[in-house]
């Protein structure tokens, strides 16, 4: 029985699996199974696979999405320990000896994750996001409840603790997986490595970036929701939060060019939270609502928001 299961879900990123599936063979820990599950692909991922014979146990399904190939992933695995990626990023290749020291040596944790690096479609370095290097150790649910801080290709879980949940949700895509980690949370304490483990690839293709700001909108509220319904969560608390999510659809409706429902967005995040009077991020985005013609030009570069 390997040590570590590694399930990588794809659909259609035969331009990417290779690079990410190498970069899980060339960890410097290797006690560890790989097993791809292909969301019905109708490119060329099937052929780009073959190449890896008995290196990597392939699960075939129908395009149910990405939360049911990550969940159908684990069924089909062994591993006292789960480690999730995304099949268009990329391990730094001491990434799992690292985590696994933590989780051996610190029973009271059920999860480890750690800062995120960024590149192109290309595999170039691009300007770091200091939202992916930001983390926190112990019991995270309410900090969770502000932004996703597991960015996807870093996360190692216990699998006990796995099997206590009902694993990742469709209703909740593109955001499945912060969803999950509010959810876990509850079950115990994450620990935050302050080191790059990973790389996260930005391409016009990832899900997020594809979904509409509308849909943006409806599932993190719905995740939001949800989540205060899990735990009794002050109501000062919950207007942060919402706060916070309504700032980042100002940001999701400008880019789709929508500026009268930025602007309400952006106007009902300083009425659930008035300290947005003093964050220069709503000044931003204040000034693109009122002048669009900044969009995209020096310190209105809508892309720093992101």
């Amino acid at each position: 029985m390997p040590k570590i299961s590694v399930i990588i879900p794809t659909y259609n990123r035969a331009d990417y699996i290779c690079e990410t599936i190498d970069s899980v063979l060339n960890q410097t820990y290797k006690d560890f199974e790989l097993i791809v599950v292909d969301d019905g692909s109708t490119d060329d991922t099937k052929k780009k696979l073959e190449k890896y014979g008995s290196k990597i146990k392939l699960i075939e399904q129908p395009n149910s999405e990405r939360a049911v190939a990550r969940n159908n992933g684990v069924k089909n695995s062994t591993g006292e320990y789960i480690a999730f990626l995304d099949s268009d990023d990329i391990w730094i290749e001491d990434k799992l000896e690292k985590q696994v020291k933590v989780l051996d040596e610190n029973n009271d944790y059920i999860l480890v994750y750690g800062q995120c690096h960024r590149i192109d479609d290309n595999s170039n370095k691009i300007k770091i996001a200091k939202r992916q290097l930001e983390g926190h150790s112990g019991e995270i649910f309410e900090k969770l409840l502000m932004r996703n801080l597991v960015v996807s290709p870093t996360p190692v879980i216990r699998r006990e603790y796995f099997e206590k949940t009902d694993g990742f949700q469709t209703r909740y895509i593109p955001y499945e997986d912060w969803e999950f980690w509010v959810r876990f949370s509850l079950l115990g304490k994450f620990y935050y490595i302050d080191e790059p483990l990973s790389y996260y690839r930005i391409h016009p293709g990832q899900s997020v970036q594809t979904a509409a700001a509308k849909k943006i909108d409806e599932v993190t509220t719905l995740l939001l929701e949800d989540s205060y319904k899990l735990k009794d969560t002050p109501k000062t608390l919950k207007r942060k939060s919402l706060g916070i999510a309504n700032l980042r659809f100002s940001y999701w409706y400008l880019v789709s060019g929508d500026i009268e429902k930025a602007k309400e967005k952006l106007s009902y995040s300083l009425h659930l939270y008035p300290p947005f009077l003093t964050d220069p991020r709503w000044y931003g985005l204040k000034m693109i609502c009122t002048f669009p013609s900044l969009k995209g030009k020096g310190i209105f570069n809508i892309k720093q928001y992101h």
